[in-house]
């Protein structure tokens, strides 16, 4: 992601926070298949009797809706879903506490100043996964060292998608280096909620300027465009043929 903003040191402190480097490519599941380069991911809570660590259930995905192939529970991807503003790869987590686990995706960020205000920013949403029904919830805790954010609670319809949303906070940095901690959680188990998160920013001054939208083309004034070019076109080749005919006599 390209970084800017009203102050020039507004760079990121993230390393990778768009997940476009893995160790293998995206479309799989972490930890087994897979690894993000710059994160750590860890289990808080999971049923370790059936499945251990490999029962984590968060992949890196091209889209919500792109399928992974995991070597634990089959094929998975979400019912609906759109690709975030960031554009590129995204993170998706499950959350079924005691099942797959609570998982934490870390980063530790060096280079900071104690008693400095950093801005966080990133994008998240809520899908569920394809074979489950049922309204779901869900929302993401933050830590950056003692620092804690919660994003808002945000509620998804059977089979849909949130949507993706930007959230941003501040935090105070108390150390030269802290660790950067997300966790989703979601519920009910049964309807086996989603999360996705992408875009992560962290850094002193403004936020970044979102992705520029991709112009839509009006096909009407496409068309138009395109017949003025070639009549202008028509006009030069006739021009050519006089000058030529003038020539040869």
């Amino acid at each position: 992601m390209v970084c800017g903003g009203a102050q020039a040191t507004s760079v990121n402190l993230v390393s990778n926070g768009g997940f476009e480097q893995t160790s293998s490519g995206a479309d799989k599941m972490t930890y087994l298949s897979t690894t993000l380069t710059g994160w750590t991911l860890a289990v808080l809570d999971q049923n370790n009797t059936q499945w251990g660590f490999a029962g984590t259930y968060s992949f890196v995905m091209t889209s919500p809706t792109a399928t992974v192939i995991a070597p634990i529970g089959g094929d998975f991807s979400m019912v609906a879903g759109t690709g975030s503003p960031d554009g590129g790869n995204l993170f998706a987590a499950t959350s079924q506490s005691g099942v797959e686990g609570l998982q934490q995706l870390s980063q530790t960020i060096n280079g900071l100043t104690a008693g400095n205000e950093y801005t966080l920013s990133f994008y998240e949403g809520l899908g569920q996964r394809t074979g489950y029904t049922g309204a779901t919830s869900g929302f993401w805790d933050v830590t950056f060292g003692s620092g804690i954010y919660t994003s808002p609670t945000v509620n998804n319809p059977s089979g849909g998608f949130t949507g993706w949303t930007q959230r941003s906070t501040t935090f105070t940095a108390s150390s030269a280096s802290q660790l950067l901690m997300f966790v989703f959680t979601g519920s009910p188990l049964t309807g086996f909620p989603v999360g996705v998160l992408d875009g992560i920013w962290l850094g002193e001054g403004s936020l970044p300027p979102p992705p520029a939208p991709v112009p839509e083309i009006d096909p009407a004034s496409f068309g138009s465009a395109l017949a003025l070019v070639v009549g202008a076109l028509g006009i030069l080749e006739r021009r050519a043929r006089k000058l030529l005919v003038a020539a040869v006599a």
